[in-house]
């Protein structure tokens, strides 16, 4: 017996691995069928296959790969020379092209992220097919980096999210940590200011990570919220408590993912040389007024698809995790906020920020109406979905002249129209609108039918009054 209880453990640690690595397994199956699926996606042909912000890419790239240690290019694309140093270097030991190694390296930034996500997503959801659904939609949504990559290869999106998810589960190994012995993990700390610190290479935005690191102590608790907001002492009471919780050696440890932040950028400053000027207030500035509020909401709908709707309506099944974890919370808002001054791809630049929270939303969500009597209504979302993920199309190429008029249905059906229709930035104001409408429409709907059984519709159809 005393056998059979001391290899009790080891079975059940063995039977986890054996389903993780089925998982793994089915995950890695499902992206190189999506590869299959979409390798014969025509390259982009604005400026030669590099796109827009490729431009600068493809010119580190190929400063790397001549051996070059400092690289020239435009701001602010010059700071990421993380990918473009992967690319550099993979085309000078391989003899490829660069167009062609930055699909190779930018695809297995895609495959290690996709399996990174596995574990994320195992932290906050324990129904099996939500996460390989999650991870499906990921992988065939159009402006995420798989699918992206085939247009315009040079891209950072793949690599940088890469490092955001490692440094995720990094705050909540961290924050783990602390819930139970009341300490930060200084070998924890360490780590996620060496990943934040790499992440910034490959993305800017990964500083978030080090901004987020001093909630891992959840401050906010020290706030009373019965009383007015507007009362001096609750404030002072407030921020005393608050700095009080901060000044221990073992708190300010959190700010060590900040340190490292501002070392690794002045070491980036010094490895770049700015072709052009560029300002980060005035570009924020800028975009904060010119970004309207119905062109944001439709980049937000426009990058989540249909199955975002359901998000608002089981807030109180995921609200614990967001009041428990104001690290989350708070990269939550910080993402939000890319997404708006961020520039002029809204749905690129939220969704490769916040995907990993916002798929904890939508995970719990989906759990939710799976298990209710309107089970139904997750299969209509799900077809949605894909024609909104654009999965039964190519992506269409950029066109000198704008030409054709597509039907809006949660996309722009088909291929025969300028790319950057596409964006809420750039695309049609009527069909724009048409596609706002839409959404709106699905979320009034989703909301009837989410707080209504069928036999509700039904018993108000035989007698209306």
């Amino acid at each position: 017996m005393t056998a059979a209880h001391n290899n009790k453990p080891s079975l059940i640690e063995l039977s986890v691995f054996m389903k993780l690595a089925y998982e793994i397994i089915i995950v890695s199956l499902i992206f190189f069928l999506i590869c299959l699926l979409y390798k014969n996606q025509q390259r982009i042909s604005h400026n030669n296959g590099k796109g827009w912000d490729g431009v600068s890419y493809y010119k580190m790239a190929e400063q790397y790969r001549d051996g070059a240690t400092t690289v020239t290019a435009d701001m602010p694309f010059v700071k990421r020379i993380g990918t473009p140093f992967l690319i550099g270097n993979y085309s000078r030991i391989t003899g490829t092209s660069l167009l062609e190694s930055a699909l190779i390296v930018n695809l297995a930034g895609v495959f290690v992220l996709v399996i990174l996500l596995v574990f994320w997503l195992r932290r906050f959801i324990n129904v099996f097919w939500i996460r390989l659904l999650l991870c499906l939609l990921f992988l065939i949504a159009w402006h995420a980096p798989l699918r992206y990559s085939f247009l315009i290869p040079l891209t950072t999106d793949a690599w940088a999210a890469v490092w955001l998810v490692t440094g995720l589960l990094l705050l909540n190994r961290l924050h783990k940590y602390q819930s139970e012995n009341n300490k930060v993990l200084l070998p924890g700390i360490i780590a996620l200011s060496i990943v934040t610190s790499i992440g910034i290479l490959f993305r800017e935005s990964n500083i978030a990570l080090a901004l987020a690191a001093p909630f891992i102590l959840n401050p906010l608790k020290n706030w009373d919220f019965n009383q007015n907001i507007f009362k001096v002492s609750g404030w002072l009471n407030f921020i005393k408590k608050t700095v009080l919780m901060y000044w221990k050696r073992n708190s300010l440890l959190l700010f060590l993912p900040l340190l490292f932040a501002f070392l690794i950028t002045i070491g980036i400053n010094k490895l770049v040389v700015p072709a052009s000027g560029w300002s980060v207030l005035k570009t924020t500035i800028d975009w904060f007024y010119e970004k309207s509020l119905p062109q944001f909401l439709l980049g937000i709908f426009i990058a989540y698809g249909p199955v975002l709707v359901l998000v608002p309506y089981y807030f109180k099944s995921y609200k614990t995790i967001f009041f428990d974890r104001q690290d989350l919370s708070v990269l939550f808002l910080i993402f939000l906020l890319f997404g708006l001054i961020g520039g002029t791809d809204t749905e690129r630049i939220l969704y490769m920020s916040s995907f990993p929270i916002i798929f904890i939303m939508i995970g719990i969500s989906i759990k939710q109406l799976y298990a209710s009597p309107q089970r139904l209504w997750l299969v209509v979302l799900l077809i949605l979905q894909t024609l909104a993920y654009r999965f039964y199309w190519l992506t269409p190429d950029y066109l000198t002249e704008r030409k054709g008029i597509p039907i809006p249905f949660f996309t722009l059906l088909g291929n025969k129209f300028e790319y950057l229709y596409l964006f809420s930035e750039f695309g049609h104001h009527i069909l724009n609108t048409l596609l706002l409408i839409e959404y709106i429409v699905l979320f009034i709907m989703t909301g009837f039918i989410v707080n209504n059984t069928w036999s509700d519709f039904k018993k108000l159809l035989r007698n209306p009054k």
